[in-house]
C-alpha cells in the first residue's frame, strides 16, 4: 500500500484537522487516562492555516485513492529542520504508512537544505519512541516548559543589556537588523536560520520579538506569543549568545519578565531541555517551576544546538 505526498490544499484542512483528533486523541486517553492531560482538544483548523501561511510546501497530507489518510507538517529553519503532527488514520495504521509519512517529510526538509532533522513526542509514548529509533533517530533531550510568574523581579541592579522590540525597527535599520539576527542564529548553529520566523510573525502580527543588546551586538532574542484574552505569555523561541555566563541569562530573563508583566501577562514561559544546565542553574533557584507535561527531542542526522543556547518547542 502506497501513499501520495503532496502539499495540502485549503479545501482539505477541515478533512486534515478531523483525521489529526481521529489520531491522536486515543492515544493521549491510553497515555494519560481520564485526566487533563488525557484530554485531546480539537486540532484547530486555524493552527493547520498558520502552518500553510508560513512554510505551504511543508504542510504535507498521504493520499490513498484521492483520500487523506496521513498528515505531517515540516518546518525547515536553514541546516535546521523539525516536522510534528504526524498522524495516520486509525482505520490505517500498522501498515507501514506512517514510515512513509517520515520518508516524505525526511525527503522534503532534506531538499531544503536541513541536515538535522529534528522531532518531539510524549516520552511515555514507547511505540512512538521506539518506531523513530527504529528509523535512524537518537534521543537528544527532555523538552518541558518553565513558567514564572511576573509580579517580581528574578535579578536587581542595572542591565548589562538594552531590549528592542523587532516590531519596532526602522524600515532604513531592517537590513542591518536582519544580518545581526543571522549572526546570532550561525552562533547557535552553523546553517541555522529563524529569520523568516520571526518576519511571519511580524508580518502575520501573530507574535512578538524582543532583541537583546550590548552596544551594535546582538547577544540573544526571545519570541513568544501574546494570546488575546490571556494571563500567559508563551515563549516559543530562544537563543543566547555562547559568550555569555549565568548572570548575563538572568538579565535576559529578567527582561522577558518585564516585557510579559507590561503586556498584562502574569505569568510568562519558555521551553527548556532539562538535559541542560540551565534549568538547574538559572530557572529553579530564581522561582520557576516546570509543566507537568513534556516532549521527547529527538534528531536524525547532525546534532541539535547547545540546549543551553537553543530554546525551541514546536509541534501542537
Amino acid at each position: 500500500m502506497r501513499l501520495t505526498f503532496r502539499p495540502i490544499r485549503p479545501d482539505e484542512i477541515t478533512q486534515a484537522s478531523h483525521l489529526v483528533d481521529a489520531a491522536y486523541a486515543p492515544q493521549r486517553r491510553s497515555l494519560y487516562g481520564n485526566t487533563r492531560l488525557g484530554h485531546w482538544q480539537h486540532y484547530a483548523e486555524a493552527k493547520i492555516e498558520s502552518y500553510v501561511e508560513r512554510e505551504p510546501e511543508g504542510v504535507r497530507v498521504g493520499l490513498l485513492d484521492n483520500d487523506i489518510v496521513a498528515f505531517n507538517v515540516c518546518r525547515s529553519y536553514g541546516r535546521l529542520g523539525w516536522f510534528h503532527t504526524l498522524a495516520v488514520h486509525p482505520h490505517f495504521q500498522g501498515r507501514g504508512l506512517g514510515q512513509q509519512a517520515v520518508a516524505d517529510a525526511e525527503a522534503y526538509l532534506t531538499h531544503r537544505g536541513v541536515t538535522a532533522i529534528a522531532l518531539m513526542t510524549w516520552p511515555t509514548a514507547i511505540s512512538n519512541l521506539a518506531f523513530y529509533q527504529r528509523l535512524g533517530y537518537r534521543l537528544r533531550g527532555l523538552s518541558v516548559y518553565a513558567y514564572r510568574g511576573t509580579n517580581t523581579s528574578i535579578i536587581s541592579g542595572r542591565s548589562p543589556f538594552y531590549a528592542t522590540a523587532y516590531e519596532t525597527v526602522r524600515t532604513e535599520e531592517r537590513a542591518w537588523v536582519e544580518d545581526a539576527v543571522r549572526v546570532l542564529c550561525q552562533r547557535i548553529m552553523p546553517g541555522l536560520d529563524y529569520l523568516p520566523w520571526l518576519t511571519w510573525a511580524l508580518e502575520k502580527d501573530f507574535a512578538e520579538t524582543l532583541l537583546f543588546w550590548r552596544g551594535q551586538r546582538l547577544f540573544a532574542l526571545a519570541l513568544a506569543y501574546f494570546f488575546p484574552g490571556t494571563s500567559w505569555a508563551e515563549g516559543k523561541l530562544l537563543l543566547i549568545h555562547p559568550d555569555l555566563a549565568l548572570p548575563d541569562h538572568l538579565w535576559i530573563l529578567e527582561h522577558i519578565r518585564f516585557w510579559a508583566h507590561a503586556r498584562g501577562r502574569d505569568m510568562f514561559g519558555l521551553p527548556v531541555d532539562l538535559s541542560s544546565d540551565f534549568a538547574r542553574q538559572a530557572l529553579l533557584p530564581y522561582g520557576f517551576r516546570f509543566y507537568p507535561e513534556s516532549m521527547v527531542n529527538l534528531v536524525k542526522g547532525d546534532d541539535l544546538p547547545d540546549p543551553a543556547l537553543h530554546f525551541v518547542r514546536f509541534g501542537g
